[in-house]
């Protein structure tokens, strides 16, 4: 076929750069899949972007067997692994279409069609979506290369149809969910006015969150660049879309203790690793430690912890079984995140605690916003 024969030609013609562009493209995957989500090591990640580099130039296959499994496990741990390809794919054309070492006007249309293959195939493999269309593009113009809607313009879309966004945050653990309506906007920033709790807890929370709607299929974090307590209004920018939002999947609330418990870490009566209560639930717990002795992702475990209710002289001994899901490491510690199975009577105390620290943490947000209307 005369597309094979072009294609061969584009691999020989673009032999150097892609060899000097592999360690970028796959800084760049790794990065973009971290900045989201930090379930798989950088080890894992380093492989999979370099299967699909290889991949997408290989002249015989789109997408190998060992990549396709590990997509599919990506996919049921709940990354958005397409949009992880897609932005990696559009990665690639940016660089290339910016590239003044290979002969953009003669092989571009190439390898556009070679990603819409790609991404073809990944779709019907790992999605099981309809084909997409080919990308179409003004070869004759490499300058200002864009893909889909700008974040911004979709913006003011938004603002122009009178329509509202929902804020997601968290504070203390607790989800503070509420509307805003876009007031102004600029080139880069966007303003907003919400409810005060909300805007309380995105400074608590040091970022701001858009849930996805009919406007954004995905979620988008953004930047806070100014807010204005005393008419409920923020200013944001720096707006990018998240793979996924765990926050917003929990069943049940999750709530950060107002005390220092020790967590004692223990394998077969062994203990392995002590640290500090990060975050509870009736299923699942974080815990931060300077320490990790050999615990891994996957690893089945005894926990112990004493609650200590605030105010009150109650004091209760927590043991239960977990198992670690995902550790966050750090620059001097790591924060294990651990499902839970508690048994009956451990199930009353969590329960019973989270309640109670559900009602104080939402008492001091209405008092801290309170006081910003005196």
């Amino acid at each position: 076929m005369q597309i094979d024969k072009n294609f061969k030609n584009f691999l020989e013609d673009s032999f150097e750069y892609r060899k000097e562009f592999r360690p970028v493209f796959v800084d760049y995957f790794i990065s973009l899949c971290l900045s989201y989500d930090k379930f798989y090591s950088k080890e894992i990640l380093e492989k999979i972007a370099n299967l699909v580099y290889e991949d997408l130039f290989n002249e015989d296959t789109f997408i190998a067997t060992l990549e396709e499994d590990i997509f599919h496990d990506m996919k049921k741990d709940g990354l958005m692994i397409d949009f992880l390809i897609n932005r990696s794919m559009f990665f690639l054309l940016e660089n290339y279409l910016k590239s003044k070492s290979v002969n953009i006007h003669n092989n571009i249309e190439i390898l556009v069609l070679r990603i819409t293959q790609y991404i073809g195939e990944f779709e019907k493999h790992i999605c099981d979506k309809i084909k997409i269309q080919p990308l179409h593009i003004n070869f004759d113009t490499t300058e200002n290369f864009s893909v889909g809607n700008n974040i911004l313009d979709i913006f003011k879309g938004i603002k122009n149809r009178g329509e509202d966004i929902t804020f997601f945050n968290l504070y203390k653990g607790i989800p503070i969910k509420h509307s805003g309506i876009i007031v102004d906007m600029d080139e880069n920033e966007v303003s907003f006015k919400t409810m005060l709790t909300q805007e309380i807890a995105m400074k608590m929370d040091g970022k701001a969150y858009i849930l996805a709607d009919d406007n954004f299929d995905k979620p988008i974090k953004a930047d806070i660049s100014y807010s204005n307590f005393s008419n409920n209004t923020i200013v944001l920018n720096n707006f990018t879309y998240l793979l996924n939002m765990p926050a917003t999947k929990r069943e049940y609330v999750r709530v950060h203790p107002d005390i220092m418990a020790e967590v004692s870490l223990s394998n077969e009566k062994e203990l392995v690793t002590v640290g500090k209560l990060f975050d509870l639930s009736i299923d699942g717990l974080g815990v931060i430690s300077e320490e990790n002795n050999g615990i891994y992702a996957g690893a089945k475990i005894d926990l112990k912890f004493i609650l200590d209710i605030e105010n009150t002289n109650e004091s209760h001994t927590i043991s239960v079984n977990g198992e670690v899901l995902n550790i966050i490491e750090y620059s001097s510690s790591y924060r294990y995140c651990i499902k839970i199975y508690p048994k009956v009577v451990m199930e009353e105390k969590i329960i019973n605690y989270v309640k109670l620290r559900e009602v104080e943490i939402l008492d001091s947000l209405e008092k801290e916003a309170n006081s910003y209307m005196v």
